[in-house]
């Protein structure tokens, strides 16, 4: 499905769409910056939240060859930095800029263990608990810009997640090198994309937000693949079976602009359809318990929200 055929969007529409980096020569094969060119060349007003600046910059410039009337600005946000997430916020706030569609991009995996500046497993932190800062950071914007959406890009590996509502703490979560897997630290923040979109959803949409989630399919040109060798291997076997980025991105196109979503959140979507995600995503404990760790990891280095 080309999602893109049916995107309608206002041009007062403001999209932040949070991206993770990539190098210069993976920039335009980078699912981020494909959903960035589709809105913006549909009238969207485009926020490109990156670390890599200058990457972003070039990206900006490509979409503005294609469309010289294409809104798209680049602001600097880090999110294996909460400070970084912070500073974003405010200065996101100074502009006045309203926003009506929240694009949780970002992801990495194959990581080996590596901590960021907050003393957090990286993938936990970059996966979720930065979108999850940076989401309440910006919630009156959001609530002040309604009708709204919150997208969060998830994967079908959140089926695989250990977390349960027996073992889910902050070193489960942000586990020490002697526990850690990057498998299962992958998986295990996917479940938390979905766990934390549901729970957004619910306090929300009776504020006029509504949040939902998404599994892009697997890409032939991804580059979350670049961290780790057998995936590198793997990807260019099953090549001819994997999207291209125009196709990896359409579900995403689809849970940001389709009119038929307005008003409608909580749900998981594959390939523009709605579909069940896993039990655990649903389990209200777990949802409640996680919302809990995750708050009081941002209130134990100082950041609140």
């Amino acid at each position: 499905m080309d999602a893109s055929q049916s995107v309608t969007i206002p041009t007062q529409t403001s999209l932040l769409h949070a991206t993770s980096d990539a190098s210069r020569s993976e920039l335009f094969e980078n699912r981020g910056f494909e959903t960035a060119r589709s809105l913006a060349l549909h009238g969207a007003f485009v926020i490109l939240a990156c670390r890599d600046v200058k990457s972003a910059n070039e990206a900006s410039q490509k979409i503005l060859d294609e469309r010289p009337i294409a809104k798209v600005e680049v602001m600097p946000l880090d999110l294996a930095s909460l400070k970084s997430v912070r500073y974003f916020s405010e200065t996101y706030k100074c502009r006045k800029w309203p926003l009506h569609i929240l694009i949780l991009n970002a992801g990495v995996f194959g990581l080996p263990h590596v901590l960021t500046e907050d003393n957090i497993e990286t993938t936990f932190q970059v996966n979720h608990l930065a979108h999850f800062y940076l989401t309440l950071l910006l919630k009156d914007v959001l609530i002040s810009s309604k009708p709204a959406r919150v997208v969060v890009v998830s994967s079908e590996s959140h089926r695989f997640a250990s977390l349960t509502t027996e073992n889910i703490n902050e070193d489960e979560l942000s586990p020490p090198q002697s526990h850690y897997s990057h498998m299962k630290a992958y998986n295990n923040s996917k479940l938390c994309n979905v766990l934390f979109s549901n729970e957004l959803n619910r306090r929300l949409l009776p504020l006029g937000v509504t949040t939902n989630t998404l599994h892009p399919g697997n890409m032939m040109s991804s580059q979350l693949a670049r961290n780790w060798w057998f995936y590198k291997l793997l990807f260019t076997f099953v090549r001819p079976f994997t999207k291209s980025m125009q196709q990896g991105c359409a579900t995403t196109l689809y849970c940001a602009a389709v009119p038929e979503l307005q008003g409608i959140g909580g749900m998981y979507f594959n390939n523009c359809c709605r579909c069940q995600p896993s039990e655990k995503s649903g389990d209200v404990k777990l949802i409640k318990k996680l919302w809990e760790i995750s708050v009081k990891m941002l209130n134990d280095r100082s950041f609140t929200c």
